[in-house]
């Protein structure tokens, strides 16, 4: 039982995490860096816990980024518009 609350969590975070990159790019055309994710999400406020969900949305193809290169998170999928 707790092994799945733990799923649930890691997976929650990691779609907070999309959400904001996808809000953030949205508002300033430009990718956040790994600090200003870690202010804009609740649920993390590490910049290590950040590159590890990073790490992990990239191995699942979700998102590309280059380590050690500011602003370079780019989602695998388009955006949709913004209402």
């Amino acid at each position: 039982m707790q092994i799945r609350t733990l799923q649930m969590r890691m997976e929650h975070t990691e779609q907070e995490i999309l959400e904001q990159i996808e809000k953030y790019i949205r508002k300033h055309h430009i990718a956040p860096t790994m600090r200003e994710l870690s202010r804009l999400c609740t649920s993390v406020s590490s910049t290590s816990t950040i590159k590890a969900y990073l790490d992990r949305l990239k191995e699942k193809g979700i998102l590309h980024y280059e380590p050690k290169t500011p602003r370079s998170i780019t989602l695998k999928k388009e955006l949709p518009e913004a209402k």
